[in-house]
């Protein structure tokens, strides 16, 4: 279940990427939300992956 959990960390920070991607190609980069919206979306993704990595390890 944990590994789930941080899959879905970095299948977030593809996503955003992806997007980023695509609003690039199809020139959406004039507006400011466009371009933040992923970014919101791989630092929730990143946050998340790291977290649940530090508590799944041992000391």
């Amino acid at each position: 279940m944990n590994s789930i959990r941080q899959l879905i960390g970095v299948a977030l920070v593809i996503i955003g990427a992806l997007f980023l991607v695509v609003a690039y190609l199809v020139g959406w980069t004039s507006s400011n939300i466009v371009l933040l919206i992923p970014l919101i979306i791989i630092i929730i993704g990143v946050i998340m992956h790291v977290k649940l990595a530090k508590s799944g390890e041992k000391y």
